[in-house]
């Protein structure tokens, strides 16, 4: 079996964040490649060829990378059929200000919802503040939007909130919710067909369907029930 993680990224942190995930996944048993919409056209991925799906998106004025919210829509049906799962990256989850993290976390409940989408899991990372890389205009917005959430910050250097810890506790709960999945197959290798490993994978989808409403967030060693996003 194989999975696959999906992903945009603007200024390389959500990059960073995908590839932990799959070198995770990968520890845990699910080897894991990773796809970035930035670099190859979203319509050249064999989704069928994989099992599991890992889909990311940095959070940039309010809205995910439109070329993840194409994939979900494109592959609707199939994603329906095998474990799942989605990620934000953000610096909204950080700030102080309840309002911004709830805001923050009604970006990702409209996404998921207009596209029909119920991921098997799905989380929100802290991401970074790369004020080396930004141009003039962008570094004061970008810390502007960090003093009203709460954080001082210099333009002189650069700041990663990333929990990977966190990260990596996201990514070996899926893995293992992956293999969970697994329908064994005794004869030879278990084939990327969603249809073999249906009944199975719906005693998963109902484990799930009991966690609706009170999606989990790994942050560090702690659990909260917020999902918020970059």
């Amino acid at each position: 079996m194989r999975a696959i993680v999906i992903f945009a990224s603007c200024e390389g942190q959500t990059l960073r964040i995908a590839h932990r995930i799959a070198q995770t996944m990968g520890k845990h048993g699910v080897p894991t490649d990773t796809f970035d919409v930035a670099k190859q056209s979203v319509t050249e991925i064999a989704l069928k060829s994989y099992d599991a799906v890992v889909l990311g998106s940095s959070l940039h004025y309010g809205e995910h990378d439109r070329r993840i919210e194409w994939c979900i829509r494109e592959h609707q049906r199939y994603l329906a059929k095998i474990p799942t799962a989605f990620f934000s990256v953000c610096l909204g989850i950080l700030s102080k200000n309840e309002q911004d993290r709830t805001a923050a976390e009604d970006v990702t409940d409209e996404l998921l919802s207009r596209n029909t989408f119920n991921p098997s899991r799905r989380t929100a990372f802290a991401g970074a503040l790369r004020y080396s890389e930004y141009g003039w205009l962008k570094k004061r917005i970008m810390r502007h939007f960090a003093e009203i959430s709460g954080y001082a910050t210099e333009l002189a250097q650069d700041y990663e909130y990333t929990d990977w810890q966190a990260v990596e506790a996201f990514a070996g709960d899926f893995a293992e919710y992956v293999l969970r999945c697994r329908h064994p197959d005794p004869i030879g290798p278990w084939p990327a067909d969603a249809t073999r490993h249906h009944q199975r994978h719906r005693q998963c989808v109902n484990e799930r369907s009991m966690q609706i409403g009170n999606d989990t967030v790994v942050a560090g060693d702690a659990q909260t029930e917020n999902v918020n996003v970059e």
